[in-house]
């Protein structure tokens, strides 16, 4: 059974030594954590902010990323083609997205 989290911050947490609980977040603030190489596979992130944040080379197969806003992260070499498409909404401020794939999605 997968965890629902609403209404959290979390600041400074590195999921690349903790590990990320899967689960579906709804308004949820994630401030200057680590998601590096992580699997995000089958989580749902709704009405989210990431603020600073690394995502260098995480999984996101089957993620849902709903009206979900980054700012100022790091993004190189995601694989948004393998996000869930439905309800798909992402918003990028200032975010570093080298080599990051939207192949085939509508945006």
């Amino acid at each position: 059974m997968k965890d629902f989290i609403e209404d959290k911050k979390f600041k400074g947490e590195d999921f690349t030594i903790k590990a990320f609980g899967k689960g579906e977040y709804e308004y949820c603030i994630f401030e200057k954590c680590n998601f590096s190489e992580v699997h995000l596979t089958l989580s749902i992130f709704s009405e989210c902010i990431f603020l600073d944040c690394n995502f260098s080379m995480t999984k996101v197969n089957n993620t849902a990323f709903k009206n979900v806003k980054f700012e100022s992260c790091k993004l190189l070499g995601v694989n948004f083609w393998e996000c869930n498409p439905f309800l798909l909404d992402l918003d990028f401020k200032n975010c570093q997205l080298d080599l990051a794939s939207f192949y085939r999605l509508k945006l």
